[in-house]
């Protein structure tokens, strides 16, 4: 957390340590000395950081986490200003801006010199809020099934070994099975997958696979691997819609989880694309198989899986193209036309949850898919490309190597070609 780093750097008695410390107090002094100027209260002085400079935590926010009291104790001790309003707040026993209270997020406001509810839009939902009053269904390492109200479930991510980044683990494989159970059980409409932390999934745990590797367990590798399978393809052949929320880095596994699900809301800002051809590797989650699926819709042709078709995934996917946007995903192929895009991050987990209740009055389980692949007469096409690549250098024989298993995929193995 950004709280964690910034109480590290603090705290460390070094030059770069007492640096970090004069530069943060001074500005956390400067921040609540413009109270009442710049802002009426600090929820939007911590907002306009946030939203206007990109800050990840707005100057309040990173205060209580690094704590007031102590901190204040330092500056004071060092001779600085407290400001008035920041003495009194302390002075009458309360040492955070921030609380949870009655299942309201709270501020502290100055002119009353009480906690006052944080002024929140009803597009604005967390799950942390949803957790807070009592809506928390199961809570494992790296996921939670929490209940959003309306008869909508979600899948909340908060990895146990990268929150920053919810690499996909057996916890979260877990989760996503435990959830489609819980909502038929309980006869809920649907249910959304999403996050509250900075991003919503950069693929798999790549650890899993490497302890596979290195010990030659290729049976258990391909157990791993036969799992993600069939637990994204449960999710897209749910008896109820399924619906996923992403933002910022959505990328290998990640794409795969979004691209198994009914409709995605995908905030304006996401990182959307298969990329595990970077590290050696190809989809086995089912990102060609999806790939291959939207190009179809998108690339008008009379047979699913042409080699036109195979080609575009086959450069998009070999290439690692990543959509810098969510606008540009829906051109590239991640997303489609029917997908939503919202420009507010904050509101995507309740567009989410509108459009699983949409889709729920008449949904239908979407039918199996089937695609006539050009099996070895695109391969060797594609094999082509591939060696001209080499030959102009813009691929290593090891990048053809992966890419010969790419196309071998792509165009169906041995099962591809003439029928």
């Amino acid at each position: 957390r950004v709280g964690d780093r910034v109480s590290a750097l603090i705290n460390s008695d070094d030059p770069a340590g007492k640096f970090i410390w004069e530069v943060t107090s001074k500005a956390l002094l400067y921040s609540s000395e413009r109270l009442g100027e710049i802002a009426d209260d600090i929820v939007n002085i911590d907002r306009a950081m946030r939203w206007g400079f990109g800050w990840e935590m707005g100057p309040f926010e990173i205060w209580d986490s690094i704590g007031v009291s102590s901190t204040v104790a330092t500056m004071q001790a060092e001779n600085k200003v407290i400001p008035k309003w920041v003495s009194n707040m302390l002075d009458k026993g309360n040492n955070k801006f921030y609380k949870h209270l009655d299942g309201f997020n709270c501020y502290w406001d100055v002119n009353k010199e009480d906690y006052l509810p944080i002024p929140a839009s009803p597009k604005e939902l967390r799950f942390v809020n949803f957790k807070f009053n009592g809506s928390l269904i199961q809570d494992h390492w790296s996921a939670s099934i929490v209940d959003l109200g309306d008869g909508v479930a979600g899948v909340d991510l908060h990895s146990v070994l990268k929150a920053d980044l919810n690499p996909i683990d057996g916890s979260i494989l877990q989760t996503f099975h435990s959830a489609l159970e819980w909502v038929k059980e309980n006869s809920y409409v649907g249910l959304v997958i999403s996050s509250d932390g900075p991003n919503f999934c950069a693929g798999a745990n790549l650890t899993l696979i490497l302890n596979s590797a290195y010990r030659k367990d290729w049976d258990e590798l391909n157990r791993t691997v036969k799992i993600m399978q069939d637990i994204l393809q449960s999710i897209r052949y749910a008896p109820f819609p399924v619906v996923a929320a992403p933002f910022g880095f959505v990328f290998g596994g990640g794409f795969e989880i979004i691209s198994a699900c009914d409709r995605i809301v995908a905030a304006g800002e996401s990182y959307i694309g298969l990329v595990e051809v970077g590290v050696g590797l190809i989809p086995g989650a089912g990102g060609n198989l999806r790939m291959i699926s939207n190009l179809s819709r998108k690339i008008k042709s009379a047979m699913p899986g042409a080699f036109p078709i195979i080609q575009k995934a086959f450069e998009t996917i070999g290439f690692a193209k990543v959509a810098t946007s969510a606008k540009e995903a829906q051109a590239i192929g991640y997303l489609q036309k029917e997908d939503h895009i919202v420009v507010n991050r904050d509101h995507i987990l309740s567009e989410a949850k509108n459009e699983v209740i949409s889709m729920s009055d008449s949904y239908e389980v979407p039918e199996v898919e089937s695609f006539k692949l050009p099996g070895k007469s695109g391969r060797l096409v594609l094999e082509g490309t591939l060696k001209g690549f080499v030959k102009s250098g813009k691929i290593s024989e090891h990048d053809t190597l992966i890419g010969r298993k790419l196309g071998y995929v792509l165009t169906g193995g041995k099962k591809g070609g003439p029928f």
